[in-house]
């Protein structure tokens, strides 16, 4: 079975200012490695995955995402790291 993705106004304007290809987003939402957990996010509880971009750009990319009760990964944001907010391997916040 497809996963079904929802992306926010939010997270498409951010894609697409730092140029990013749905797929990865997509790739990342669902199979990043977690960073942070947001249990208490409403309306559903969200997380932050890390992911690379695919080849050739291979670039660090932020996801964070919820998934409604039916299985729908709602994609709320997706940015490339700040180096200066976070340690070197983009995991844990300076």
């Amino acid at each position: 079975m497809e996963t079904s993705f929802y992306f926010t106004e939010h997270a498409l304007i951010e894609m697409d200012n730092d140029a990013m290809e749905i797929e990865d987003v997509m790739r990342i939402a669902e199979n990043g490695m977690l960073v942070e957990d947001y249990p208490n996010d409403r309306p559903y509880p969200s997380t932050l995955e890390l992911g690379k971009a695919a080849a050739p750009n291979n670039y660090s990319i932020d996801v964070v995402s919820a998934i409604s009760p039916e299985g729908r990964i709602h994609v709320i944001t997706a940015y490339i790291p700040n180096p200066s907010k976070w340690d070197i391997t983009f995991t844990e916040r300076t």
